[in-house]
């Protein structure tokens, strides 16, 4: 094995440069550009994918260029640099180099509000901010840090073409971008590193904090989670203890965001790997298609909404060695991912895999020595685990037997910072043994070769008459018919029961919805008990997501409890996750009072039952639409 991917205890930086080989491409970077006149209905992209080839040599010479730029501009070893950007060429320079100086990036997500970008940087005391030169982006940043001395860097997401592709580009599409003080743009920022002749490399400290990342936010309020260096290069060097092999000089589609743990570890993954990195700062799952039928790479870092988006149309799939599928809603399209991946050549299957932003990202997966069908996979490296009676450190030690997972080892993080740093305590759990664990949230079992399967989120556990059971039976039944795409259920408030099962499903047909329901139905009549049957179906266009593509759970309860408003005849809602507003609720009702009340009296009864079954309420924007029965 490779003694200096094993060797972890180096900054990120160090870890990066003592791995790479300054050969080849290191990234191949390519922005979507639209043929024709696209609708937000279109089913596939009508897209031309232009890109820009950067060499390894290259990316060297530019994290260097970055970390002399960041100490001319001010930044010191322990500054908090808020990083609010897609991936582009310059965020994985700024990483790097940030990284080189000692400096701590803090990321969040580009498309929230002037409030949440206000708060993630005043939580941690953020002295700088690296911005994407997007006008909505910098419009809400600018009132972010209005009345403050932060300094700003903005790029945009041409900055790394060629001068002529950019006017031809400022020309097609002549958007005026917004100025913010105290901000310089990312030419003059790397301008002004040059009087700067060299760097001192900060010195690796034990245990301290590399980044901040924060969590999806699936069903809750994100928090910013400390990591440490070892935390990143636990990746790579698990990897390495696996036998998990990337190939130098192979490429690898990365659709996750740096501003995501999964982005993050994986493209470190890769780099370490001298690996050539496909990426687009676009982050719409369309896209993934496209690129694949593109550059045919051999390795991919996805989720299941881009797997949903590949199979609707064939492409030669003959080079596939690693593609993995983590997060939400692999079950539902494993079969036909399966199926896909044979039918256009490829001699290895898709990979599912699971973690948490907590345990640097991916720590269970499938891959391709060991790999089983409806499995999330086994452990991976040298990270170790226990299945517990959730609420407790009462470890389960026979197979097969459904319990929390609890992840301990060097992938596990530092905990939470800023105004979650109190809520440490509840996930990393001190156990009998001695061993600190991440109570991970998450109904999972274990069989006798060490392959786990995942049963649900705990949080997601229906509460019925006080008898809790998980929804993954029902999703199990529904599954079975061929016509279902995806199926996911939640709990339902209900006054005389507590909670319900409440089933949302997508199809392939639309056509046969009346039928397919009925019969989805009488499957779950012959496969659930009774009291565990859903008391509410919706047949649905699609499931909304989080910013990063996982099942957006607060969005379908929000839906849910503003359908059973007095008066309400349906209720529609879409997670658009814009700078204005998290959720889109399109509300039919019956009656004869002003929008304005009826959207008070549905606030207050969304909050109402927010508190009874724990959620949190993003901010809604409503369409009300009255009819008269």
């Amino acid at each position: 094995m490779d003694a200096m991917k094993l060797n972890i205890n180096k900054t990120k930086y160090r870890y990066f440069m003592d791995n790479v080989k300054p050969e080849g491409t290191a990234m191949i970077y390519t922005i979507p550009v639209p043929r024709g006149e696209e609708k937000p209905t279109d089913e596939f992209f009508d897209r031309d994918y232009p890109d820009v080839k950067i060499s390894y040599k290259k990316f060297l010479r530019m994290i260097d260029k970055t970390a002399k730029a960041l100490i001319a501009y001010g930044v010191r070893a322990g500054d908090v640099v808020t990083v609010c950007h897609t991936n582009t060429p310059e965020i994985f320079y700024m990483d790097y180099a940030l990284s080189k100086i000692g400096a701590i990036p803090n990321y969040i997500y580009p498309n929230i509000t002037a409030k949440e970008m206000k708060h993630f940087i005043e939580e941690l005391s953020s002295k700088y901010v690296f911005v994407l030169d997007e006008p909505e982006i910098k419009k809400n940043m600018k009132q972010a840090i209005e009345g403050t001395d932060i300094k700003v860097v903005s790029s945009s997401v041409i900055e790394a073409f060629p001068q002529l592709f950019k006017m031809i580009a400022k020309k097609k599409n002549p958007i005026k971008s917004i100025r913010i003080p105290n901000e310089i743009i990312w030419s003059s920022f790397i301008k002004k590193g040059k009087k700067i002749k060299t760097v001192k490399e900060n010195p690796y400290t034990p245990n301290v904090t590399c980044s901040y990342v924060h969590s999806s936010g699936t069903s809750g309020i994100p928090k910013a989670i400390d990591i440490s260096n070892e935390n990143d290069n636990s990746i790579p060097h698990n990897h390495e203890i696996d036998h998990i092999s990337f190939n130098s000089g192979k490429r690898c589609i990365q659709n996750i965001p740096l501003f995501v743990e999964y982005g993050k570890t994986s493209s470190h993954l890769i780099f370490c790997n001298t690996v050539c990195a496909i990426i687009i700062p676009e982050m719409n799952p369309k896209n993934f298609y496209d690129l694949v039928n593109k550059y045919h790479a051999e390795y991919a870092f996805t989720t299941p909404s881009h797997a949903r988006e590949l199979i609707k149309r064939d492409t030669d799939m003959n080079n596939v060695e690693n593609y993995l599928f983590g997060g939400d809603g692999f079950d539902d399209v494993e079969a036909s991912l399966i199926d896909y991946f044979k039918k256009n050549g490829s001699k290895r299957p898709p990979y599912q895999g699971y973690g948490a932003s907590e345990f640097s990202a991916f720590d269970i997966i499938n891959r391709p020595n060991e790999h089983r069908v409806g499995s999330i996979g086994k452990i991976c490296g040298n990270s170790d685990y226990v299945i517990v009676q959730p609420g407790t450190t009462n470890v389960i030690k026979e197979p097969y037997i459904v319990g929390e997972l609890c992840l301990s080892g060097i992938g596990m993080t530092k905990g939470y910072a800023g105004d979650s740093k109190n809520e440490t305590a509840k996930v990393y759990v001190t156990h009998p043994d001695g061993k600190t664990y991440v109570h991970m949230g998450d109904y999972i079992s274990v069989d006798e070769d060490g392959f786990f399967y995942y049963h649900g989120r705990i949080k997601n556990i229906i509460k019925r008459r006080s008898f809790a059971f998980s929804p993954a039976e029902i999703v199990t039944a529904v599954l079975k018919h061929p016509n279902v795409k995806q199926c996911v259920v939640i709990p339902r408030y209900s006054r005389e029961e507590g909670e319900t099962p409440s089933a949302h499903v997508t199809l392939n047909d639309y056509g046969e919805a009346e039928k397919t329901l009925a019969e989805i139905k009488r499957l779950v009549a012959d496969n659930v008990q009774e009291f565990h049957r859903p008391t509410h179906y919706k047949i649905r266009n699609e499931i909304p997501l989080t910013k990063n593509n996982k099942n957006n759970i607060t969005a379908l309860k929000i839906e849910d409890t503003a359908s059973m408003f007095d008066g309400v005849i349906s209720a529609d809602i879409e997670a658009h996750n814009t700078s204005e507003y998290e959720f889109l609720l399109k509300v039919l009702i019956k009656s004869d009072r002003s929008d304005e009340e009826i959207i008070n009296k549905l606030e207050e009864h969304i909050n109402r039952i927010a508190g009874i079954i724990k959620f949190t309420v993003g901010k809604i924007k409503y369409e009300i639409e009255k009819r008269e029965l």
